[in-house]
């Protein structure tokens, strides 16, 4: 019988706060579990209210603290940070009698505490990079306007944006000395370690080591899906016969995930001639929450298309409401390997993404699911009434992003390479490991 592995797995946020990179180190933990390994997940005590440690549904969860807001929300920021990292430090360091590796699913100031205790304890980390940010032309843009989208408004007032609200959310690595005291200091911890770094797209790969990250320490293992939940439910699909034409966005409300974009796209895709959907009812269902929330309202006000959009906030039936709609939309501006997308296409959805990392990854062009590019309200609005008018075209669309899920995102097959890389480094130390997985990634 195979050894069991001891996994630690540390995430910024974990449940009840949820996110992309929360729902997958849940998936990865409970798929761990299934195959017999222990698991213990350590994040943060974002609400004095939470727990310390409790036990969800056989997962051990153990959180730390900082110092708290007068709310008793947790302080974060530049400065935040630091009794956080203290407090990470010695939980891990009490905890490494329990466990034989970490796995960090982000880069921050938490991720150079666990490769600190590993070195110091002799455990192999891995991080992953969840993000590779914004390209230099993208960057330039922000840091000079520091708006939403601004497309045909005319009234720009309320769409301009603070530095940390989107910086904090841009990539992994980029904007960490900005948004963290001692960040360069980090970062340059990080490069000299011998940490192993998982990436999830192909893009990440020159991510990190135009960073200055050692390529060797580099293993490309994506994100991956359980297509036993989310999968096509025939009886469920929408009637072709019927004019309803529900399009799904799943994002949270945050500058990288590009929800103004799409409200730009689909004001012009609702503005063009109305003979193409005078027999249609195209809807925008928008499922997430976010610090941009009120300023995605007020856009879809004045671009008059609130009638057609919805807001639903964040919802605990999205595989119900996937399984209902007509296609999918994800608009971001940057990713890293977005789970959303998998989840759609699972269900059998045609998909319209931006051509980013992890999205041009899994999606083809025209075969199974459509590809524009990032920022570009016109371009998306023509992908999208091409979803909605034309039914052969998202019919086929939707089986073959089926079939893409299921032969390269499975969760069994992606938790599968993680526990090979866990043995590899268990087995012959992480200085010499990522070499024994090269070429055998998903698209390596």
């Amino acid at each position: 019988m195979e050894e069991h592995i001891r996994i630690c797995l540390v995430s910024f946020q974990f449940w009840p706060r949820v996110g992309g990179t929360e729902v997958q180190t849940e998936k990865q933990a409970r798929q761990l579990q299934a195959h017999g390994h222990n698991v213990i997940v350590v994040t943060l005590r974002h609400d004095k209210c939470l727990r310390r440690s409790e036990t969800l549904d056989g997962l051990p969860i153990v959180r730390v603290g900082g110092i708290y807001k007068r709310g008793g929300m947790l302080r974060l920021g530049r400065f935040g940070h630091l009794p956080i990292d203290i407090g990470m430090f010695f939980k891990l360091w009490r905890l490494r009698h329990d466990y034989d590796v970490i796995h960090v699913f982000q880069i921050s100031p938490l991720a150079a505490v666990a490769a600190l205790v590993g070195k110091l304890a002799h455990k192999p980390v891995i991080i992953s990079i969840q993000s590779t940010g914004p390209t230099e032309t993208q960057r330039t843009r922000i840091e000079q306007t520091g708006m939403l989208m601004a497309d045909t408004l005319t009234d720009q007032s309320f769409l301009k944006i603070d530095f940390m609200d989107w910086a904090s959310a841009s990539g992994d690595i980029t904007y960490l000395p900005q948004s963290s005291f001692g960040g360069h200091a980090i970062l340059n911890f990080l490069r000299k370690s011998d940490v192993c770094y998982q990436i999830l797209s192909s893009r990440g790969r020159s991510y990190l080591t135009s960073r200055g990250f050692r390529t060797e320490q580099v293993v490309r293992i994506p994100n991956g899906i359980d297509t036993t939940k989310f999968q096509p439910v025939p009886e469920l699909r929408p009637d072709p016969m019927k004019p309803e034409r529900d399009v799904i966005c799943v994002a949270r409300m945050e500058y990288a995930k590009g929800v103004d974009v799409l409200l730009h796209a689909w004001g012009r895709m609702m503005r063009a001639s109305s003979e193409w959907h005078a027999n249609l009812k195209p809807r925008l269902l928008l499922v997430g929450e976010g610090i941009f929330m009120p300023q995605m309202q007020r856009i879809a006000v004045e671009l008059g298309i609130q009638d057609s959009v919805e807001f639903l906030g964040l919802r605990t039936d999205v595989i119900d409401l996937l399984q209902r709609s007509w296609g999918f939309v994800l608009p971001s501006r940057w990713e890293g390997m977005p789970n959303a997308l998998l989840e759609a296409m699972a269900c059998g959805l045609p998909c319209v993404a931006t051509r980013v990392s992890g999205s041009e990854d899994i999606i083809s062009d025209g075969t199974n699911g459509l590809l524009v590019e990032p920022e570009q309200p016109a371009e998306m609005a023509l992908a999208l009434r091409r979803i909605i008018e034309d039914t052969d075209l998202s019919q086929q669309l939707g089986r073959e992003g089926r079939a893409t899920v299921i032969r390269d995102y499975q969760l069994a097959t992606v938790v599968e390479q993680c526990l090979e890389l866990y043995r590899c480094l268990l087995t012959k130390g992480q200085n010499v490991l990522p070499f024994a997985l090269e070429g055998r990634g998903i698209g390596e």
